[in-house]
C-alpha cells in the first residue's frame, strides 16, 4: 500500500517533557516558521551546509507540474530552479553541485549544477514508487521503495542494480553510517541492516509493529527510527533495539541528526521534537505552526530546516 502521507496532494504544544528525565534542548538555536516554497507538498529536503539546500515534492494535478526548489539563506527563501512531470519522494546532495532526486514511476535523476538541469538515470516504471536516496559519496549510493524495493549503484546512478530483501512491505528511509553499514525502515515495525554495502539486507527485531518512516544514523552505529503514531526506536550499537517514549501520539515522518548526540523528528500538525542525549530522552518545543511537516536536515545544533503540507518550511537558526 502507497503511503497515504505521499498520495494525500494527488487524491484528494506547549514545552513537553519525554519519557524519563528530560533532556533540555540546546539555546543555540530556535525553529521558526517561513514563508511557504510554493503551494504544493514538500516532500523531502537536504542541505549540505548551513546555507544551501534543496527541497522537492508533489506535482500540481492540473497538469502544471511540480518544482524543485533551491535555498542559499539556510531555508529563509526558497527559488524554483528546475521543473519536474513526476512526484519526487527524496532528494540528496553530496556537495553544493552534485545531487540525485527520486520518486515515483521508479524515476532517478541527476544534477551535477546544483539543481539548474537533471538528467534521468533511469527508464520510469509504471506503478513504482521510490521513497528515500542516500549517498555515500560520488559514486556509491541506494534507493529504497515500494514493496520491498532496494536498488544500489557503484557508478554514481550510471546504472543501478536491484538488491534482494525477500520483502513485501513498502520500505520509507535509508541511510547508511560508512560504504558497508546501513539501515532502512519500512512497514509493520521493519528495520532492515546490512554490514556489506547493500548487497545482502537482514530484518531487525525493532518490538514494534507501526509503520517507520525516518532514519538518523552516525558513524558510530547510533541509530534513530521514528514513525508511526509518535514511535521512536533507538540503537546504540545499530543492532539491538529499544523503544522511546516520544511524548507524543502525532506521525513523526522524519529525524535529523546533527553532531554526535543532537537530534530533531518532526511529525503532523508541526509537532518538532528535540533530543540532547543521542535520542534517550525527548522533548517538544510549542509548534511555530500548524503545518504537516514530512521532511527534515540538520547541519549543526543551530542550523536546519523543515517542510511540509503545501510548501510549509520551518528553519531553525
Amino acid at each position: 500500500m502507497i503511503r497515504a502521507k505521499l498520495l494525500a496532494s494527488l487524491f484528494a504544544l506547549a514545552l513537553v517533557s519525554c519519557g524519563g528525565k528530560r533532556a533540555p534542548l540546546s539555546s543555540e538555536g530556535h525553529w521558526r516558521a517561513k514563508a511557504p516554497a510554493g503551494k504544493l507538498d514538500l516532500l523531502a529536503v537536504d542541505f549540505v551546509d548551513a546555507q544551501t539546500g534543496w527541497a522537492v515534492g508533489d506535482i500540481d494535478p492540473a497538469g502544471s507540474g511540480g518544482a524543485i526548489f533551491r535555498t542559499g539563506d539556510g531555508g529563509a527563501s526558497w527559488q524554483p530552479i528546475a521543473r519536474t512531470t513526476e512526484v519526487l519522494a527524496a532528494v540528496h546532495f553530496i556537495n553544493r553541485s552534485e545531487g540525485w532526486a527520486a520518486g515515483y514511476a521508479g524515476r532517478i535523476s541527476r544534477t551535477s549544477d546544483g539543481g539548474q538541469t537533471w538528467t534521468n538515470q533511469r527508464v520510469e516504471r509504471e506503478g513504482e514508487v521510490l521513497n528515500s536516496i542516500f549517498f555515500i559519496d560520488a559514486e556509491q549510493g541506494w534507493v529504497a521503495g515500494g514493496a520491498g524495493l532496494v536498488l544500489r549503484t557503484l557508478n554514481g546512478g550510471a546504472t543501478w542494480d536491484a538488491a534482494p530483501t525477500r520483502r513485501v512491505e513498502d520500505l520509507w528511509c535509508v541511510r547508511f553510517a560508512s560504504r558497508d553499514r546501513g539501515w532502512i525502515a519500512g512497514d509493520d515495525g521493519l528495520v532492515l541492516a546490512t554490514t556489506d554495502g547493500g548487497n545482502s539486507w537482514t530484518p531487525q527485531q525493532s518490538g514494534i509493529k507501526r509503520a517507520l518512516y525516518g532514519i538518523a544514523v552516525s558513524e558510530t552505529g547510533l541509530a534513530v527510527v521514528t514513525g508511526e503514531g509518535g514511535t521512536i526506536v533507538r540503537s546504540a550499537d545499530g543492532v539491538t533495539w529499544e523503544r522511546v517514549e516520544s511524548g507524543t501520539s502525532e506521525t513523526l515522518n522524519a529525524v535529523s541528526l546533527a553532531g554526535k548526540e543532537t537530534l530533531w523528528a518532526v511529525a503532523s500538525k508541526g509537532v518538532t521534537l528535540g533530543s540532547t542525549d543521542g535520542g534517550r530522552t525527548w522533548s517538544a518545543i510549542k509548534p511555530v505552526s500548524s503545518a504537516d511537516l514530512l521532511s527534515v536536515d540538520v547541519i549543526s545544533a543551530s542550523r536546519g530546516a523543515a517542510v511540509g503540507r503545501r510548501g510549509a518550511v520551518q528553519v531553525l537558526e
